[in-house]
C-alpha cells in the first residue's frame, strides 16, 4: 500500500482591514503528514506567505473550506518535493540504521 498524505492548517494569519475586505488571510501554518502501510506518521511543517486577494476574488474568512486553503499551499509548494522527504523519514522510521545505547557505568 501506498503512503498517504493530508494537510493539517494549523493556523491562519489574517490582517483585520484592508481596504474594504477584513480578515485578509496574510499567511497558512501548516503541517504535511504521510502515514505508511504499516500506521508510522512522519510530518513536515512551515508556513506560506500570500499576495493581496483582489475583491472579486474575495472569500471571507468564514466561507473558507480546507480545500481552499490546500490548493493555496498546493499553488506555493512543491507537494512532490514535500512526499519524497516524507517517504525518505517513513523509510527511515522502517528501517532504522542507527540506534541509542544507553551508558551504564560500573561503579568500581
Amino acid at each position: 500500500m501506498a503512503n498517504t498524505y493530508k494537510w493539517i492548517i494549523s493556523g491562519l494569519h489574517a490582517k483585520i482591514q484592508e481596504g474594504e475586505l477584513s480578515n485578509v488571510i496574510e499567511s497558512v501554518h501548516w503541517r504535511y503528514q504521510a502515514e505508511d502501510a504499516d500506521g508510522n506518521i512522519a510530518d513536515v511543517y512551515g508556513s506560506v506567505g500570500l499576495e493581496a486577494p483582489d475583491a472579486e476574488s474575495f472569500v471571507a474568512h468564514e466561507d473558507l473550506t480546507q480545500a481552499d486553503v490546500e490548493a493555496w499551499l498546493e499553488s506555493k509548494l512543491v507537494v512532490e518535493q514535500l512526499q519524497a522527504g516524507l517517504d525518505a523519514k517513513l523509510d527511515a522510521i522502517a528501517n532504522p540504521t542507527h540506534h541509542t545505547i544507553n551508558l551504564v557505568v560500573q561503579e568500581s
